[in-house]
């Protein structure tokens, strides 16, 4: 259930409680007034029918000598010198009033002078309230249920928004300012204006970071292709070798931190065409082997191939950096099952860090100590590129133990193959 829900019944079930205790107290302070009301009527009867009674000597206005069916309690009081009222419960419900009277003129009452009336439990005057206290309060309810539901809701969209900014930012979007601005003064618009200033400050910060990755590796281009050229020119064999070793280093480092640029700038768009999946992966396993020394990677297709449309060299940069990952960082066999539209890198290494499991990889943050150290460009770049494919990339363990990483290829423009071509 939703806050809007939760806002609504909160507010319906404390209406709800307050109808029931008001119509309880009204209800009890109707019955107390009736019976108020009867018992003052009847002690006027008795007043008027009294005084008939000591002037005339005749009984009028219903009134009786020594009633058989006047109540033990009232005939007591009578004969003590107290007149008074009673209601009576029983099958037959009565409201009586008496008093004592002397037949001889003396002052200690010998008989007993009554009147009463019928009091019934449903009376049609109490019922018609407790039928309109009924209406009344269910009406109450559904009333501030429709009103408390409408309220919650303009507040649930105010943090929709701010979660929904929450996201986009997440995601590495630019912050929508008048998304994310809120006027007023209750909490909700505080939390609105807090993740505005908020949002601002990250999207700062990301666009900061983004130029200056690009500019650093911009400014180390011209001067390492420099230095790859110079160092052809070194006399002694041995050293041509080391800096030239070095010089390829640093000129994939500064590739890579290019192509985490445009990755960043949301430049990169995929040339998609169709080809055999599994074909494809063995063709990017058998350059990886020669270009990248990836050695003792076994590829395995599992079920019928299938032909996806997407774009080769992207799938190629991602495999091409999972491999890497796993022969630097893992142990060998390194393993490559293609099903479907899925590929899965196996390592038998120590696994990826729970972190990376978690979040994703990040740039410039060095793995697991048991996993060795390196830059994190290679996974950062292969989760951007997937990212292009709009394919998903997950980090994970294998069942049997290692580093796993899945690529789930978007299955819409993926269809079967009508043969098997085999290896290749």
């Amino acid at each position: 259930m939703g806050i809007r829900g939760r806002i609504a019944l909160a507010i319906s079930c404390m209406t709800a409680l307050a109808v029931v205790v008001l119509g309880f107290a009204v209800h009890h302070i109707a019955d107390a007034e009736r019976e108020r009301s009867a018992r003052a009527y009847q002690d006027d009867r008795l007043s008027s029918a009294l005084q008939i009674y000591e002037r005339d000597g005749t009984l009028a206005l219903g009134a009786q000598l020594d009633d058989g069916a006047l109540p033990s309690p009232l005939r007591d009081a009578v004969f003590k010198r107290r007149s008074g009222t009673y209601v009576s419960g029983g099958e037959d419900p009565r409201v009586w009033a008496a008093t004592g009277v002397s037949d001889g003129g003396g002052s200690t009452p010998t008989r007993s002078l009554s009147v009463s009336a019928p009091y019934p439990d449903d009376d049609p005057a109490q019922l018609a309230l407790d039928r309109a206290l009924l209406i009344a309060g269910c009406g109450t309810v559904v009333l501030m249920a429709v009103v408390s539901w409408f309220v919650s809701q303009r507040l649930s969209r105010r943090l929709r928004l701010s979660a929904a900014a929450a996201r986009r930012i997440a995601a590495g979007a630019a912050p929508d300012a008048d998304a994310l601005a809120s006027h007023g003064r209750d909490e909700v618009a505080e939390l609105g204006r807090s993740v505005h200033h908020m949002a601002m400050s990250l999207a700062a910060q990301a666009q900061a970071e983004r130029e200056f990755t690009a500019d650093v590796a911009h400014e180390l281009r011209t001067p390492v292709a420099g230095l790859v050229a110079a160092a052809e020119l070194l006399p002694q064999p041995r050293a041509v070798e080391l800096v030239r070793d070095r010089a390829q280093a640093m000129r994939r480092l500064v590739e890579d931190l290019l192509e985490v640029s445009r990755l960043d700038a949301g430049v990169e768009r995929a040339d998609l065409d169709a080809c055999e999946l599994p074909s494809l992966v063995r063709g990017i396993v058998r350059r990886a082997a020669r270009q990248r020394g990836v050695d003792e990677v076994s590829v395995t297709v599992e079920g019928e191939p299938w032909i996806v449309e997407t774009d080769r060299r992207r799938v190629e940069r991602v495999l091409v950096n999972l491999l890497a990952n796993a022969a630097k960082h893992g142990r060998p066999p390194i393993e490559v099952v293609v099903a479907g539209a899925r590929i899965v890198v196996r390592d038998h290494g120590p696994g990826y860090p729970a972190e990376l499991c978690a979040e994703g990889p990040r740039r410039f943050r060095t793995a697991a100590p048991e996993r060795g150290t390196g830059h994190g460009l290679g996974l950062t770049i292969a989760a951007g590129q997937a990212q292009v494919l709009g394919a998903r990339l997950d980090f994970g363990t294998a069942a049997e133990g290692g580093a796993e990483a899945v690529l789930e290829l978007p299955e819409r423009a993926g269809r079967v193959c009508a043969t098997d071509p085999g290896g290749g």
